[in-house]
């Protein structure tokens, strides 16, 4: 069972990394920065497709809703009868 709680702080730290690197690509953006590389110069003068920003987002879901499942799944391994101690 340390094995399952290892994997599960493995996990919610890969969702906070996740969630984090967008916001602080956000953050970069709005203070008038490249978005860890996302546009050229300034969100003023950024272009890309409506596409990329569709394959972003759907990376993004994939990746927190994924996560989201194993930390589940850990949750409830942790949480199974059979783990009970026997009375």
């Amino acid at each position: 069972m340390v094995a399952i709680r290892i994997a599960m702080g493995a996990l919610i730290t890969m969702l906070i990394v996740v969630v984090g690197i967008p916001a602080i690509a956000l953050i970069d953006l709005i203070t008038g920065g490249t978005g860890l590389g996302l546009c050229d110069t300034s969100l003023r003068t950024c272009e890309t497709s409506l596409f990329t920003l569709l394959e972003l987002a759907l990376v993004f879901v994939a990746l927190v809703t994924a996560l989201g499942f194993a930390i589940a799944g850990c949750v409830r391994i942790l949480s199974s009868p059979s783990r009970q101690s026997i009375r």
